[in-house]
């Protein structure tokens, strides 16, 4: 029942006429203001504070926990109650993405000039004599040259010594000679075992 119908309801009851209520409602609304200004005033009124209301955050799934606990995070790092694999996803990709962005910026603050590397071209021989068109990207121990992977396994054939360097080549061998090393070779691995 709204205050107006109540108003009327006792103006009936008791047979009074409109000015009767009409000071009735002004005496009301006085009291009204003179209520609300005391409790202004008043320190002895506790003020409720208002209380925000705690949500309690889970994962949705035993795997969707499992994936984030794989992937370091945690249920801090969101805003929702239940926290699905997918929005796991969505924060790793950002997180990730993030990082990497970072990384770049403080890898050219750190280097803002680029050193060139001078690529040489591989020293190496093809099957058809001519020379070897890739780059050399490796330089094996021992070698004053730079050969692509497939050369750089058998860098010693394509490499031009000083003869000071060049071991004496037998061109006459004695059958006998061989002979008896290939046997002592065969001996001395029988041996081993």
């Amino acid at each position: 029942m709204s205050l107006e119908a109540k108003f009327e309801t006792f103006k009936t009851k008791h047979e009074l006429d409109d000015s009767a209520i009409a000071e009735l409602l002004s005496i009301f609304n006085e009291s009204f203001v003179e209520l609300a200004h005391k409790l202004l005033k008043s320190t002895d009124v506790p003020i409720q504070k208002q209380t925000k209301t705690v949500t309690t955050k889970k994962w949705a799934t035993k795997i969707a926990a499992e994936y984030a606990n794989e992937n370091e995070v945690t249920l801090d790092d969101f805003d929702k109650e239940k926290i699905t694999k997918k929005d796991i996803d969505e924060f790793v990709k950002i997180r990730t993405s993030e990082s990497h962005t970072k990384l770049k910026t403080d890898k050219q603050k750190k280097d803002p000039v680029k050193k060139e590397t001078v690529k040489e071209k591989c020293k190496g021989i093809t099957k058809n004599g001519e020379p070897c068109s890739r780059s050399g990207t490796e330089k094996p121990e021992g070698s004053s040259n730079c050969f692509c992977f497939r050369h750089a396994m058998d860098w010693k054939n394509y490499e031009i010594s000083s003869d000071s360097e060049l071991e004496e080549e037998e061109i006459f061998k004695d059958p006998v000679k061989e002979t008896e090393k290939k046997y002592k070779n065969e001996s001395d691995e029988a041996a081993d075992y």
